[in-house]
């Protein structure tokens, strides 16, 4: 598991029983993705089968947005625009923060995508 991908979990409140990324198995809140499925809003946060298949499609998603050749900053500016209620530039600063310097904003996502988490259970810290 990437780091990014831990921290956008936390971010997005997956590790906290009850919200809709933990409800749908879902730690990215994506809206599409391969084992996603809208029971009532096609554009709605997706619905996927089991944690490891979502684990899988945030990655993935990870990887495509790096194939773009996007940064860190714009990555996240992307994930969570202000267009859907979200504070992107305290997302970011939360990102960062998790990374402890190691990173910057315009850090490469390809890059940032190197870090991996050390432990499964450093990944299940809320």
């Amino acid at each position: 598991m990437t780091r990014l991908a831990q921290l956008i979990a936390q971010m997005e409140g997956f590790f906290q029983p009850g919200t809709i990324p933990a409800l749908r198995h879902n730690p990215g809140d994506l809206r599409h993705s391969p084992h996603s499925t809208h029971p009532q809003d096609p554009n709605d946060i997706g619905t996927i089968d089991t944690d490891a298949d979502g684990w899988a499609d945030l990655e993935r998603q990870l990887q495509i947005d790096a194939g773009r050749g996007l940064t860190l900053q714009q990555t996240i500016f992307e994930w969570a625009p202000a267009s859907d209620n979200n504070n992107p530039a305290q997302y970011l600063s939360f990102v960062l923060e998790g990374f402890g310097g190691a990173v910057s904003p315009n850090t490469p996502l390809a890059q940032v995508l190197l870090i991996q988490v050390q432990g499964q259970a450093e990944a299940q810290e809320a």
